[in-house]
């Protein structure tokens, strides 16, 4: 008789507000769904040059602030966001991103996903304006 058991697997990350944790005293830790959302949120607020001797790494909604808003720029950066998830973090199935120009100065992205091999859905809202 065989016995197939389900694999699942914790994703562990440090927290980037490098809190104590109150009993262990050391750097606390984020999982999961936490741990996927802080690190989307990350490398969606990456900047050029913020990643030393990795100038390739920088989150395309930086390139299209200063864009003129119209649908065909929103089918683009939806389609860059989704292309530069897919390659730095493959935690996660990205099923929707829905982009929102609110005001010339800033721009709203939704994202919709599933972790991978997980039913945990995960829902985050990233917003980037550019300051003077």
């Amino acid at each position: 008789m065989v016995t197939i058991s389900k694999i699942t697997r914790e994703y562990i990350d440090v927290d980037f507000s490098f809190e104590k944790h109150p009993v262990t005293k050391n750097v606390s830790i984020k999982k999961n769904v936490t741990s996927i959302k802080q690190s989307i949120i990350r490398l969606l607020t990456l900047r050029e040059g913020d990643k030393p001797f990795h100038p390739e790494i920088k989150s395309p909604i930086y390139d299209f602030l200063f864009e003129n808003t119209s649908m065909v720029m929103k089918i683009v950066l939806e389609s860059e966001i989704r292309k530069y998830l897919e390659v730095y973090e493959q935690r996660v199935e990205i099923t929707n991103i829905n982009i929102i120009f609110s005001n010339p100065n800033e721009i709203q992205c939704h994202i919709i996903g599933q972790i991978v091999n997980s039913t945990e859905p995960i829902n985050i809202n990233v917003l980037i304006d550019r300051l003077r």
